[in-house]
């Protein structure tokens, strides 16, 4: 059920036992060949397909966040928002969606995987705003088996995103503009080879790293690459909403942290 498209009757009466998703993008510079809504468009159809594999009235699809930390980007074209003005908007958001009665509340991140959504959950328990919150990054989740099926990794405008664009949205596509990219966010230059591709290391790339905004090889993207990796990503997002539906929501998660002292 898209919220968009439906009464607040049919939204409140999902709310109960129904799970709501807040799909994340970001306008965001994909490279001369792709559209810079091409982390909306493609967490919009990661989505639209994990929920069509789902109890239709019982997944609420809130609207798209559009709006992300882009910083680096901007050089190109690109528009955001602060991190601090982000965590706020979360929180405001996923209040109202709490108020409307949902106790199962699950983020898709599109747009990197982004602490924001984390600190924003935390901020909720610490206000009494409690329920089952979920992070999702589909991209995250089934990484490895995209990773083998592309040949690389998820990377900034290239093979697996260009294909899933091929995919979803061809008409928004040129590829006669695509252009291959260094292997990753660093670059060839980058001078501290122990933080780089490290699990458990974060350093914030220098966009002069990527010259065109396009990382990994765009040009070896496909339009069946494309579907298939669709398959995967929404697979993996179709089995944890099926799941969140299948079950209540344990008492533990709405109450206080609180352990009981010995008598």
């Amino acid at each position: 059920m898209q919220a968009l498209e439906s009464n607040w009757i049919a939204i409140r009466r999902a709310a109960e036992q129904g799970v709501a998703v807040i799909p994340m993008g970001s306008f965001e510079a994909h490279g001369p060949h792709l559209p810079c809504g091409t982390d909306c468009m493609l967490v919009e159809g990661i989505v639209a397909a994990a929920a069509a594999g789902s109890d239709p009235a019982g997944v609420v699809v809130f609207p798209t966040i559009r709006y992300s930390v882009v910083e680096w980007a901007r050089p190109f074209a690109s528009v955001g928002l602060s991190p601090a003005t982000l965590l706020s908007k979360l929180v405001d958001i996923t209040r109202d969606v709490h108020a409307l009665g949902f106790r199962r509340i699950v983020f898709v991140q599109g747009h990197g995987n982004l602490r924001a959504t984390q600190l924003a959950v935390w901020q909720l328990r610490r206000e009494g705003t409690r329920a089952l919150y979920v992070d999702t990054c589909p991209y995250l989740m089934a990484a490895d088996r995209a990773e083998k099926l592309a040949g690389e990794p998820l990377t900034h405008a290239g093979c697996i995103e260009t294909s899933l664009m091929l995919a979803l949205r061809p008409e928004q596509v040129d590829m006669k503009r695509a252009v291959d990219g260094p292997p990753d966010l660093y670059g060839d230059d980058f001078p501290f080879p122990s933080m780089r591709r490290r699990p458990g290391v974060f350093c914030i790339p220098s966009s002069a790293a990527l010259p065109d905004c396009v990382e990994g090889r765009a040009t070896r993207a496909d339009a069946e690459l494309g579907r298939e990796l669709l398959g995967i990503y929404s697979a993996v997002l179709s089995e944890l909403l099926n799941d969140l539906l299948g079950k209540d929501v344990p008492a533990s998660f709405l109450e206080d942290f609180r352990k009981a002292t010995d008598a």
